[in-house]
This record gives C-alpha cells, structure tokens and sequence, in this order.
C-alpha cells in the first residue's frame, strides 16, 4: 500500500495543490460578487457557469485524454485555470466571469478525471479501497483549508487572485517530472437516462435533487455568509465547516446504510435536513455559533447523502451494470449541480441572504414525499437481494472516479461471495 501511494506522491501532490486552489477560488469569488455589487441573478449565472463546464468536460474531456494522453491534459486545462482566475481580476463583469466560471468548470472537471483514472490505474483489489480513502482525505482536507487561505490578504486586492494561480500552477511540477509512465485509459460507459430512471427511480430523484442542493449550498455558502454581513474570518470558517463535518460523516452514514432500508436512511437524511435548514432560518441570527451548529447539522447529513443515493442504486442492478449506471448518476447530478445555482438566485432575491436556506427547504420537502412514495410501493425489482456494501464517494467524483469506486464495491462483493 505504501509503495503505490509513494508510487503516486505526484499525483497527490498535485491533486492536493488543485483542490487548495479551487476552494480557496470559490471562496473568494462568492464574497467579491457580493462586494462588486452584483444582482442576485448575476450571481446565480455566474456561478452556474462552473457547473455547466463541468458537466460538458465530462462528456467531452475522456476523448480528449484518450487522444492525448494524461499529463498533456492535465497540463493544459491545469495552465487554463491557473490563467482564468487571474482574468476574474483584470476585468470585472458578470457575464465575463461567467465564462471565465465555464472555463474554470471544464478545466477542473478535466482535471478530476485525469487524476481518478489515474488513481484507479493505479489500484487492483487489494489496495483500491486505502488508495481511494487516502485520495478523499487528501481532498477534503485540501478543500476544507483552502477556504482558510482567504484570511491572507484583502478579496478586493490582486494577492489572493494571484495565490490562486501560483498553487494551480504549482501542481503542474510533480505531475510534469514524474518519471512515471501515464496509464492506460478507457472512456467511461453510460446507460440512458430512461434505462437510469427505469432500474432504479429513487436514485434517479435523489442524485438530481442532491444535485440542486449541492450547487447552491456548496456553490453559494460563502455568498451567503457576505449578504449576511459576516466578517472575512466568519466566512472561511462557515466554508471550513459546511465541507469539514460533512466529510467526517461520509462513512458512518455510509455503514448504517448498509444495515437498514437505505430508503429510510434517504427520508432520515432528507428529514434531518429539512430540519437543519430551517433552524438555520429561525435561529441562525441569534449569534455566529447556532449558525455553524445548524450548517453543520446540514452538512452531515447532506454531503453522504449521495454516496447512499449511489449505493441504493448498485442494489438494484448485476454486476456488469454497476459502473455504466453510476457513470450515468453523475450525469444527472450534474444536471442538479446546474440548475441550483440560477434557481436558488431567485429566492436569495426575495428572502435576502436566508434565502439560500429557503430553497433547500423546499427542494428537500419534494424528495422527501417522493422517497416516502417510494417505501410505500416497496421493493420492485427482481434483482434486489440485499444492501450491497456502500460507496463513499466525494462530491466532485467525476464518471471516471464513480468507475473505480464501483469497482471497490464489486470486489467487496466478491470478497463475500
């Protein structure tokens, strides 16, 4: 296990550097949109552009890697997004940093699956599982404290733009001069949307709804946090927060998934959430901690929440249709990821800053009643037998990185057999 990680030491590296700077990015475009001014709407679509790129480099990005191989792609769209943050500074307009935000999107998107199909190049049987958790705590720990680097220096100077840029750019070296040779790669394999929806609907709802909620509380928490009037310290520990407990509770609820009904670990989950969003509303006002109490609550029911969406689909389906199904998930929460952002922009228009939570209330209120549907019509797939083991799976996994956490699965299931 050791040798492979040391084996990989450059791809980590750099992966660690790229997620440092992509929250570190988020962060401070949030709060700036919020001081430079922009309407509520100009901050939805300019962040919707992200998740828009990122859905398109998933369709097109694993062609161009199998053209021209890992490190050119990855040195590419890398250059692409260390020079499109600085752009974010030399002029600023919303529609501009919307496509800026579409570029960044499809760059860090290419970049996720270089480093996942990497990873799972890397990996066999034995080692798959250690890798994978060792490239989810590299991940969350990378983008849990790169919220913090925003305490460096003013968000309306040039330095924390720059950072940006120099810690993108510094992920370029390891992967550049790895003597490593670049893996094999293989396109990811998808179903239809109608054949998704057909094996497994709750998991279908469940992934574009988490989707919406992803896009707006993850995409927008630090917009939120400005409107609220907080300071810049506030901030990066309500992003520090709202990514950190969300990460801890990834494989406990992953565990008790496993255990139960995972649709009764879906409609806890929702319910809790619910609940956590609208303690947000009446009491985060009262003072900064009850704020973060109730953000946190949210966060850890809501980010493992698409890890059992994805482990209660692999219950309904063989084994030869695990990794072509959940390739196709990431698709539709992809879908979820765009509409958030441009929806949620609405409410924060009407109800201010709090609106945020607002929307989430009710996109939760529909899952809900449709996973409630769903237990009462019961189990009606042949296939089903038992809970398969559970996936955890971080929220950015790309169709590449879904494909090697299915495969862990699988052979988990093997293992039993």
């Amino acid at each position: 296990m050791l040798n492979i990680v040391y084996s990989s030491w450059a791809l980590f590296t750099g992966f660690g550097f790229i997620m440092l700077a992509h929250s570190l990015q988020g962060t401070l475009l949030n709060i700036n949109a919020v001081l430079f001014n922009f309407s509520d709407f100009e901050i939805g679509y300019v962040f919707t552009g992200y998740f828009i790129g990122y859905l398109a480099s998933s369709y097109i990005c694993p062609k161009i890697i199998k053209n021209v191989g890992h490190i050119r792609v990855f040195a590419a769209f890398a250059s692409i997004a260390s020079i499109t943050i600085l752009f974010h500074w030399i002029y600023v307009h919303p529609f501009f940093w919307f496509f800026l935000r579409l570029l960044t999107g499809f760059s860090l998107a290419a970049i996720y699956i270089v480093c996942e199909s990497w990873l799972n190049d890397r990996a066999d049987n034995q080692t798959r599982g250690k890798l994978i958790g060792f490239y989810m705590v590299i991940l969350y720990f990378s983008t849990s404290g790169g919220g913090l680097l925003i305490n460096i220096k003013e968000t309306t100077e040039a330095h924390l733009y720059i950072l940006t840029s120099l810690l993108i750019s510094i992920a370029l070296v390891p992967i550049l001069l790895t003597k490593k040779s670049a893996p094999e790669f293989s396109t990811p394999k998808f179903i239809s949307l109608k054949d998704l929806y057909k094996n497994s609907p709750m998991s279908f709802i469940g992934s574009f709804g988490i989707g919406m909620i992803y896009g707006a509380s993850f995409g927008l928490i630090a917009v939120f946090g400005a409107k609220l009037g907080l300071s810049i310290f506030q901030i990066s520990i309500l992003v520090f927060v709202n990514t950190f407990i969300g990460a801890l509770f990834q494989y406990p609820v992953g565990k008790l998934s496993d255990t139960f009904d995972r649709r009764i670990i879906l409609l806890i989950l929702n319910i809790i959430a619910l609940v956590s969003s609208i303690c947000v509303i009446i009491f985060g006002s009262i003072s900064f901690n009850i704020l973060l109490l109730f953000v946190g609550i949210h966060s850890a029911v809501s980010l493992p929440y698409y890890a059992v969406v994805i482990s209660h689909l692999n219950d309904f389906l063989e084994k030869d249709e695990v990794v072509s199904a959940s390739s196709t998930l990431t698709l539709v929460n992809a879908l979820g990821l765009v509409l958030g952002p441009i929806i949620v922009s609405g409410f924060m228009s009407y109800f201010d800053a709090y609106g945020l939570f607002y929307y989430c209330a009710i996109v939760y209120v529909f899952i809900a009643l449709f996973t409630y549907q769903r237990i009462r019509i019961g189990r009606t797939s042949e296939i089903y037998d038992e809970n398969t083991p559970s996936m955890i799976v971080p929220r950015t996994a790309s169709a590449i990185g879904m494909q090697t956490a299915t495969e862990q699965m699988i052979s988990k299931i093997d293992e039993k057999e």
